[in-house]
C-alpha cells in the first residue's frame, strides 16, 4: 500500500466528523473534565493534555447571541486562514451563505449547552482540491458559571493549500447536536 492509498483510506474511514481521532480524543479529554451538575471551565484546560489537538484546538469567547471571536488557535487554523485566527469570529472561517447556520448552531451550543460537531467542506477548483473535514464545540464554563467559551478543534483531510479557505455546511449532512442536560446560572 503507498501513501497514496493510505490517504485516500484514511478519508474514507474518517467521514467528516465521525471517529477522527484528534476529535475523539479532544472530547475524551473534555469528558474526563465534566462533573455531573458541571460544565469544564476553561480553567481546568491543560494544553499538555491535548497536545495531540492543539495544533487543532482553538478556544472561542462568546460576545453576543450567535457571535464568538477566536481567543486561542492553534497552527491549523493559522494555515487555513493564511493570517492569525486570535480576534477573528469564528464565521471568518465560513462562506458567507453558510454564516447564519453556524451562527444558529453556535447560539444552540451555548444556551444549551450542547456538543456540536459540524461536517465541513471547502469547494474546489481548478488549481486547488476540494477540502472536506469537521469541527468538534464543547462548552465551557466561566466564573459565574455560564457557558461564554468554547472549546473546539476543526481538522481536515488534507492541507489547505496556499491560499485562504473557506468551508460551507454540506447540503443533507448529518450535524451533531447533543444537549448535555445542565441547567446553568
Amino acid at each position: 500500500m503507498d501513501i497514496n492509498d493510505q490517504s485516500r483510506e484514511r478519508r474514507d474511514v474518517l467521514k467528516p466528523g465521525q471517529n477522527d481521532p484528534i476529535l475523539q480524543s479532544l472530547e475524551q479529554y473534555w469528558q474526563t473534565l465534566r462533573n455531573a451538575p458541571h460544565l469544564p471551565a476553561r480553567t481546568e484546560i491543560a494544553p499538555s493534555k491535548i497536545d495531540r489537538a492543539l495544533p487543532y484546538a482553538f478556544i472561542l469567547q462568546r460576545v453576543a447571541p450567535g457571535t464568538c471571536r477566536f481567543r486561542v488557535a492553534g497552527q491549523r487554523l493559522h494555515d487555513l486562514l493564511k493570517m492569525d485566527a486570535r480576534g477573528m469570529p469564528l464565521t471568518t472561517l465560513f462562506h458567507p451563505d453558510a454564516r447564519a447556520q453556524v451562527q444558529q448552531l453556535l447560539e444552540e451550543a451555548f444556551t444549551g449547552p450542547a456538543i456540536v460537531s459540524i461536517p465541513l467542506s471547502s469547494p474546489g477548483s481548478m488549481l486547488r482540491p476540494t477540502l472536506t473535514g469537521a469541527m468538534l464545540l464543547l462548552p465551557l464554563r466561566d466564573r459565574e458559571n455560564k457557558a461564554t467559551r468554547m472549546l473546539g478543534a476543526l481538522v481536515t483531510d488534507q492541507d489547505g493549500g496556499t491560499r485562504p479557505r473557506r468551508f460551507v455546511i454540506p447540503a443533507g449532512a448529518r450535524i451533531r447536536h447533543e444537549p448535555i442536560g445542565i441547567q446553568l446560572a
